[in-house]
């Protein structure tokens, strides 16, 4: 017999009559990535380098009576030719008056490597990629971005824009960053970053999925939407049709992902990438946990980075919490929607997979950042952004009336009738206007998409999914209304921001930062156990109990880094150099206590992967370097290094643990001449260790001076 859990679509239909009264009706039933190059468009084969002040005054005067034409070029060659990796390149030309020379780069170098090896350099200010440049990018001409709906209730003029979401999370602002260009079915990229949208399927015909000029929506005729990975799962069974017979899934892909200035009505944050719908929710809205898994486990084989789930059930599924592990641990970044009654909102317990710790859970806001908790929206710990969903505000008109005002989300709808009616309780066919978590949720999948790539992010970036997450946070706007931009169980870290994302700032200036996980006890999920955070620099220390299924967050900590401790049942495990970062979290701290043999995990870590700071280094006395690894199952529970001169040695350092810090730089003695190789293993929660990774090796070589010669001391010295 197959055990059915009945998933909710997180969604709230309202119908408003005239009076001004409203019925709402519930559906029924139903290791943080090392930083790199931006991917944008850039000249192949060239960088610009900028010399540090004091490096070209030294140049200037050791050149000055050489009298070459260019004292900048000449001093930014020897610095290039310093570095072996970059033999052949050469100052190409230069830009004196603001001292930056244009590099060419040999053949065989990429871009990013020669920045990231330039940048290392202790005489370089900066290098960076010579990026191309475009005209700014213009208003989209899809037809809703800038019309007002008059006809809606109150009937304001120009109160209501029709992409009120849009506007307001600066989704035009942001695409001038990235990708800073519109797309035809000609030129849409047939690789560009998916985003799987678990729910009722789409409507695979929509003209909004189709780019300007094409005819199809298949992503592989320059369409939206990928019909190669797309499919439905149904009791186990895969089939290729993903047609959506409900249209809730074609409402919430249209705000991640409908096409941009292609004269169609609406557009979706990440237009950029393609949609990969996964139908799991049938015509009456009504799904099952088991087929959730499978469609999750199918993601992230299929190497989708983004995965989108704007559905929950309020039962703690384990199967489903084991299907999260592994697609986070696999690089996915999951978003879902946090709870929500037709009846009010407040605190109204967690909903799943959204309160799982390694999930980005989603409430609403409405038009003025105001959240919509008496209406539908749900409060939690587990929550940790928000994006706009809808709410209703009371407009009082000339005569002193009060009218209600629904800011709700207009998106695509399907092009053929279906039973879910709009918000208002309309018919709901080729666009119309929803409201709820379900709504916010797909805002956020779409800023991670864009973001991820714009920095060129895939599943096997090592911390690739955390920047992510840790970059929507700290972009966010301060809805919330904190002095110290930090978390609050209603809105998390604030309402999302396209545009402060991109440019990867601290948009609220935020002072704090947040640690979750979850506690296991002999494999299952216990309550109560305690968790202490106490700062390895200073004397702060937080303590809190883990609630229901062992989930648990320590909010607003100061930044830095901090051991991380789990007791129960008289065991105890700690994490060390877990770092708390500014304006964001640090998810999925989980710990599995309790006998070794009773672990769930039989399966030891990937073998870690191992870099130098490249070929040759100078300094005798640190060596840094980075690792990567990861466990699908427990996760990673500390990293242990060893330093020696031969593959695997330990005559230099032996083993020694560095926490869940995934990059390190170690104070040693070294030798002019040497090669050195760095060894590290990993231990996984379950206490397995992996093989041993280890680095290429690096050499340390000193760079020798020719000798000074002294004025006048020219020619043999007389022999005495």
């Amino acid at each position: 017999m197959r055990v059915r859990t009945v998933w909710q679509i997180i969604a709230v239909t309202f119908v408003f009559a005239l009076s001004g009264h409203s019925a709402p009706l519930r559906l029924a039933n139903t290791p943080v990535a090392k930083q790199a190059v931006p991917r944008q468009e850039y000249r192949e084969g060239q960088v610009l380098v900028k010399l540090r002040p004091q490096a070209l005054e030294a140049a200037r005067n050791t050149l000055s009576a050489v009298g070459t034409s260019s004292v900048l070029a000449a001093a930014v060659q020897p610095v290039i030719e310093n570095i072996p990796e970059l033999a052949g390149a050469r100052v190409e030309r230069t830009i004196e008056r603001i001292g930056w020379a244009v590099v060419r780069l040999p053949k065989g170098v990429s871009v990013p490597h020669a920045v990231e090896l330039l940048r290392k350099q202790p005489q370089v200010l900066w290098a960076e990629p010579n990026y191309l440049v475009r005209p700014l990018l213009p208003e989209p001409n899809d037809p809703r971005f800038h019309e007002y709906d008059s006809g809606k209730i109150s009937g304001i003029p120009n109160l209501y824009p029709y992409l009120w979401d849009m506007l307001i999370i600066q989704a035009y602002d942001g695409w001038q960053i990235y990708p800073n260009r519109y797309y035809t079915a000609a030129n849409k990229p047939r690789d560009a970053i998916r985003i799987a949208v678990i729910d009722s399927g789409v409507d695979p015909n929509h003209p909004d999925f189709k780019n300007a000029g094409g005819t199809s929506t298949d992503s592989r005729y320059g369409g939206q939407i990928d019909w190669t990975l797309g499919c439905s799962i149904f009791g186990g069974v895969y089939d290729s049709d993903f047609t959506d017979e409900l249209g809730h899934g074609t409402h919430v892909s249209g705000i991640a992902a409908a096409a941009a200035n292609n004269g169609e009505g609406v557009f979706g944050v990440a237009y950029n990438a393609q949609i990969v719908p996964v139908k799991i929710i049938d015509a009456t809205g009504t799904g099952e946990d088991a087929d959730l898994v499978e469609a999750i486990i199918y993601c992230a084989d299929n190497n989708i980075p983004v995965i989108n789930m704007s559905l929950g059930t309020t039962s703690y599924p384990q199967v489903l919490a084991d299907a999260v592990n592994y697609a986070y641990y696999k690089g996915c970044i999951l978003i879902a929607a946090a709870n929500e009654s037709g009846n009010g909102g407040g605190d109204i317990g967690n909903i799943y997979p959204a309160a799982h710790s390694k999930v980005l859970a989603v409430s609403p806001t409405g038009i003025l950042d105001d959240f919509p908790s008496s209406l539908y929206a749900g409060t939690g710990d587990y929550i940790g952004v928000s994006a706009p969903g809808g709410s209703l505000l009371w407009v009082e008109d000339d005569d002193g009336n009060l009218w209600p005002e629904a800011f709700v989300i207009y998106s695509t709808a399907p092009s053929y009738p279906v039973p879910l009616p709009d918000a208002f309780g309309e018919q709901f066919y080729m666009y119309g206007y929803q409201i709820g978590t379900s709504m916010a949720t797909p805002h956020v999948s779409g800023l991670a998409a864009l973001y991820a790539e714009y920095k060129g992010f895939t599943v096997n970036t090592p911390g690739g999914n955390l920047a992510t997450w840790r970059a929507i946070q700290r972009g966010a706007d301060n809805a919330q209304q904190r002095a110290d931009g930090g978390w609050t169980p209603s809105y998390g870290f604030g309402r999302i921001n396209v545009r402060n994302t991109l440019l990867e700032v601290n948009a609220r200036n935020a002072t704090v930062g947040c640690l979750s996980g979850q506690v296991y006890f002999n494999g299952t999920p216990v309550q109560g156990a305690q968790i202490e955070a106490r700062a390895m620099v200073g004397s702060t220390r937080k303590v809190t109990t883990a609630q229901n299924y062992g989930l648990w967050r320590i909010p607003n900590l100061p930044p830095g880094y901090y051991r991380v401790k789990a007791t129960a049942f008289g065991y105890n495990k700690e994490f060390e150099w877990v770092e708390v970062v500014s304006g964001a979290d640090t998810p999925g701290v989980d710990f599995w206590l309790g006998d070794v043999n009773l672990q769930p995990d039989i399966t030891p870590p990937e073998t870690p992967q191992v870099w130098d700071d490249g070929a040759v280094q100078s300094s005798l006395s640190t060596l840094h370097a980075r690792w990567w690894s990861r466990d699908l199952e427990t996760g990673i529970f500390r990293y242990e290094v060893a330093i020696g001169t031969t593959p695997g040695g330990t005559d230099v350092m032996g083993w020694t643990s560095v926490g869940v810090r995934t990059e390190a730089t170690f104070n040693v003695s070294l030798a002019h001449g040497k090669t050195y190789y760095v060894a590290v293993r990993a231990v996984n929660g379950a206490g397995l260790t992996s093989a041993v990774g280890v680095s290429d090796g690096i050499r340390v070589q000193i760079p020798i001076s020719p000798p000074t010669q002294r004025p006048g001391g020219g020619g043999r010295r007389p022999v005495r």
